[in-house]
């Protein structure tokens, strides 16, 4: 009886450890993917998109338009014309004023204006005149 008790109980603890054995293999196979727990993200300011030429001014606002485009809050802005004749205001602050295409009639306002434009372009009140050609 001894002897039987003995046997079965080699028998458990031989499927035991087999169970054991087959369980750490299949959790061995299985792979955990890489995490994005590093990577960062952050929204685009009108910072990041500013031309170089207007690297010096910290602008808070892009206004986008056709025709007459005015600034007429205190922000700092990024001012962008279309590609027709605009006539682009720029508003008490340091703007900077892209006129886009067209013959464009460009007033910076009051503050250190960075005005891009063509050659062709009226400028005012622009402490920096950038040509694109």
């Amino acid at each position: 009886m001894l002897r039987s008790r003995v046997i079965k109980f080699a028998l458990a603890a031989t499927v035991g450890l087999l169970l054991v054995s087959v369980l750490t293999a299949i959790a061995a196979s299985n792979t955990v993917p890489a995490t994005l727990l590093s990577d960062t993200s952050r929204p685009i300011t009108v910072n990041d998109i500013k031309p170089p030429g207007c690297a010096s001014l910290n602008l808070s606002i892009i206004i986008v338009g056709s025709g007459n485009i005015r600034n007429n809050g205190s922000a700092q802005a990024l001012i962008l014309g279309s590609a027709s004749d605009d006539n682009i205001r720029g508003g008490s602050k340091d703007d900077c004023i892209l006129g886009g295409g067209g013959h464009n009639t460009i007033d910076g306002g009051s503050g250190t204006n960075v005005c891009y434009g063509n050659s062709g372009d009226s400028f005012t009140n622009c402490q920096t005149i950038i040509y694109y050609h």
